[in-house]
This record gives C-alpha cells, sequence and structure tokens, in this order.
C-alpha cells in the first residue's frame, strides 16, 4: 500500500482537512509528518489534535521547537505568531488536553530513518532548521552535496523551505512540473532529497496544498522504521507530488481577525509565496 508523507502545515485547519479528506479517498492508512504542525496560522489547536490523532510519526519542525522553547532567529510576524500558538495552548481549560498536546510536542523526534528512506524537517545535516533552497544547486552546491553525504539510505524527505521538487547528487534540482513523468518522480536506482512543500503555506507561488504520496513495490521485502515500533513499508518504487485546492480566503480572514497574528501572514496565502 503507498503511504502519505505531509509537512509545515502551519496551522491551517481548512488545507489540512483537504488534504486529509484526499488521503482518505486514496484508501490510505499511513501518514508520516515531517514537522511545523504550528505556527504562522490560526489553529494550533486543531491541526495539533488531527496529526497527534492520523499521523504515524511526526517530527520536530522548527517552528515546534520555537513554541516549545523560544524563537531564534525569527521574524518579527513569525515571533509573534509562536508567542500567541504558546498562550493559546496554555490557555487551554481542559487540563489533560492541554498537557496531551504539550506531551506530544515535546516527545516530537528529530530523524526518522529506515533501511529505504529517511525523514526530516529541514536538512539531513541539520534536521531541525537548515534549509536547502533549490537555488542552492548554483549558488551553494557544497551545501547540497554536504547533505547527500549525510544520508546512507538514498532517498531522504524534507520540507521547511515550502517548495516541492527533487534533488539530485549531481547536484540539479527539479520542480515538480518539470519531472520527466510529472507529478510523478521514480526513485529506483536514484539517489535524491525530496522536499514534500507545504501543506499549510506553500511558497512556490502555487497556493494550492502540497504533499506526497509515496508508492512501494509489494513484491520486496518490507522494512521498518529503525528502533521504534511501527509498520513496514515496501521498497519505495514512485513518488507522486500531490496539489489541492482549499479555502484560502477562509484561512486568510480568521488569520486578519486575530490582532496577534500579522496580516501578511494571510495575504501571502493569496499568492503561495
Amino acid at each position: 500500500m503507498p503511504f502519505a508523507i505531509i509537512s509545515d502545515i502551519h496551522s491551517n485547519l481548512e488545507a489540512l482537512l483537504v488534504a486529509l479528506e484526499d488521503i482518505d479517498r486514496r484508501k490510505i492508512t499511513e501518514i508520516l509528518c515531517l514537522g511545523d504542525v504550528v505556527g504562522y496560522g490560526p489553529n494550533p489547536k486543531e491541526c495539533v489534535d488531527l496529526v497527534r490523532q492520523r499521523c504515524r510519526t511526526c517530527l520536530m519542525g522548527n517552528h515546534d521547537h520555537a513554541v516549545l522553547y523560544e524563537p531564534c532567529n525569527f521574524n518579527l510576524p513569525a515571533e509573534r505568531a509562536c508567542y500567541w500558538t504558546r498562550q493559546l495552548l496554555d490557555d487551554e481549560p481542559d487540563d489533560d488536553v492541554r498537557r496531551e498536546r504539550w506531551d506530544f510536542l515535546g516527545a516530537l523526534r528529530v530523524r526518522y530513518e529506515t533501511d529505504d528512506f529517511l525523514l526530516v524537517h529541514g536538512s539531513p545535516r541539520r534536521p531541525i532548521n537548515e534549509y536547502l533552497f533549490p537555488e542552492d544547486v548554483f549558488t551553494n552546491p557544497q551545501k547540497v552535496m554536504a547533505n547527500f553525504e549525510r544520508i546512507e539510505p538514498d532517498i531522504c524527505f524534507v520540507g521547511h523551505t515550502h517548495q516541492p521538487g527533487v534533488f539530485l547528487d549531481d547536484p540539479y534540482f527539479d520542480p515538480p512540473h518539470e519531472l520527466a513523468d510529472a507529478p510523478f518522480f521514480d526513485t529506483r536506482g536514484e539517489r535524491a532529497i525530496v522536499n514534500v512543500g507545504s501543506i499549510g503555506q506553500p511558497r512556490d507561488r502555487d497556493p494550492r496544498a502540497s504533499y506526497l504520496v509515496v508508492y512501494t513495490d509489494e513484491d520486496e521485502s518490507p522494512t521498518g522504521a529503525k528502533g521504534v515500533n511501527s509498520p513496514a513499508f515496501g521498497r519505495l518504487r514512485q513518488i507522486e507530488f500531490v496539489r489541492l485546492e482549499y479555502d484560502v480566503e477562509k484561512t486568510v480572514q480568521k488569520i486578519l481577525a486575530e490582532p496577534a497574528l500579522d496580516d501578511f501572514l494571510g495575504h501571502r496565502l493569496y499568492e503561495g509565496r
């Protein structure tokens, strides 16, 4: 069976619900999340609850880390959103629910690895907060190659930049629409770092939510995650980049109605930036 990978939800409930509906429509039961469940958006509590309920595992993103600790090197809108999110989680009147949400965020891991793939939020060498931008293949190829040196499986999945696509170890970067079999990428025989894109705040000038469906070879011996109690996954065969329209306007109006959230965080959603 295929499985899904989501990332960078950023408290955008409308986008997350649409993605989960599409995953359910495909009868996919296993979902992996690369983190940044919170930050920027208006519905952190609801998004944390859904990820807790629906995802097999979730990683620590830099915004999840910032809400738990301190937002270091964040711009002012992102910093304010982190403090507002923290206060909202703290103000939960149900003691058990409040504790369960904080326990969930506090227990997020920074890596998830099987024999066939690695999951991190940022990059293989700095899992929480290093950005791998598409333009790095031209402006900083040493950074890209240094990250390929840090992965043992052939395929690594990342988020963080909110820009979906495939890094190859030439180095080269293909956005989804430029793949030879777009929106599919055949993983067999390839070494690649694959950016999932963002559910709740795309930044590739496409406002639609982005996530991945990963197809496996059922006749290959499946492997489970190393050191954790998890289901087995088959050998990776193909990746599908999925884009979905959602009610952007509803999310934007929620952000504009909350004084603690910068209006820019809503307006940017219209343009996917």
